[in-house]
């Protein structure tokens, strides 16, 4: 059984990378909100990428109108790769782009997603597992 807890990625992202070779990091939020280092941690990852050792990106994707925010809900994703798997930012670009244009995440989309992160098969399963049928590994 898998431990989605300890499986998590999040907030050890730059940990990973460095450590276990996690091939992408993706943050992201609502533009109004940033800069913020606790939600994209801008200033951890820059002297990885002056090095040469990570590459970033950016985009920001407009989601419609959020009734909360009272307008579009502009949302800027920053991405950290290591430059042999820089592949995987354009790739995720892409994902984020077909949930912009169809509003819906498929388990599909949310598997290739994973895999791009660096999730294991059996990580995605269980994953996909709570959220689209609401069962554990």
């Amino acid at each position: 059984m898998i431990d989605l807890a300890a499986a998590n990625h999040t907030n050890r992202e730059l940990e990973l990378m460095l450590n276990q070779g996690k091939p992408l990091a993706m943050f992201c939020e609502e533009v109004s909100f940033l800069p913020n280092e606790e939600i994209i941690p801008e200033e951890k990852f820059a002297p990885h990428v002056a090095s040469g050792r990570f590459v970033r990106n950016e985009e920001v994707f407009n989601f419609g109108y959020n009734e909360r925010l009272g307008r579009d809900a502009m949302i800027k994703y920053v991405f950290f790769a290591p430059a042999s798997e820089a592949w995987r930012i354009p790739a995720m670009k892409l994902v984020k782009k077909v949930l912009q244009k169809t509003g819906r995440n498929p388990e599909e989309l949310e598997r290739i997603e994973s895999h791009l992160l660096g999730y294991t098969d059996e990580e995605v399963d269980a994953w996909c597992n709570k959220v689209y049928r609401g069962t554990s590994a």
